[in-house]
């Protein structure tokens, strides 16, 4: 009788864990998109990753997105500066880490020349979440929603967390799958930056 209840407990055991790895599975791979997907909303579903992409002429779209405090970030406002969007999770520990380095990031950078804004790609997550977040690790870059999925959705982002360099003149200039280091970004940034 003892073995028939551990044999079941085990079973469930196996069904949680693999029923886990199903749901959280398009998250925990950190490769990009093959390319091969098109999509609505003017991506051509080929953008590729880790290259500047000054040649696509790729203008980033007049898109409005809800910050934890309830304000508005449009897009096209933060023209003049570069821009860093951190696609992420609350519940993703390389986002986490990701946070750690684009601290260093903003550390080292004129917040006249730099924004960072992180962005939840997890649409269970609210904006009361987020700023919880952002307090809880005392953060002091916006966070917010990606709002109707525009930047998930536009570079096919099938891994967390992704980051995207928008340029001062509005251009997607690189798009970054998985963790990048503080100087990666760094030396990233101060090709692109006059």
């Amino acid at each position: 009788m003892e073995s028939e209840k551990l044999l079941i407990v085990g079973m469930i055991g196996v069904i949680i864990v693999v029923g886990l790895i199903v749901v959280a599975s398009p998250y925990l791979f950190l490769t990009p998109t093959d390319g091969n997907n098109d999509n609505s909303n003017g991506s051509s579903g080929s953008i590729p990753r880790d290259v500047d992409l000054l040649d696509r002429s790729l203008e980033v779209p007049d898109w409005n997105l809800l910050m934890s405090d309830d304000s508005i970030i449009a897009i096209h406002e933060l023209r003049g500066k570069f821009v860093i969007v951190d696609l992420m999770a609350l519940w993703c520990g390389p986002c986490a880490s990701q946070s750690i380095e684009l601290l260093k990031v903003y550390d080292n950078f004129d917040s006249d020349s730099l924004i960072i804004i992180s962005l939840t790609i997890d649409d269970a997550e609210t904006i009361e979440m987020m700023a919880e977040y952002k307090t809880d690790n005392d953060l002091p870059w916006p966070h917010g929603l990606d709002t109707s999925d525009v930047f998930g959705d536009y570079f096919s982002v099938s891994s967390i967390p992704t980051l995207i360099v928008i340029d001062d003149n509005g251009y997607f200039r690189w798009v970054h799958p998985g963790l990048w280091t503080e100087s990666s970004i760094s030396e990233t940034l101060s090709q692109m930056m006059p």
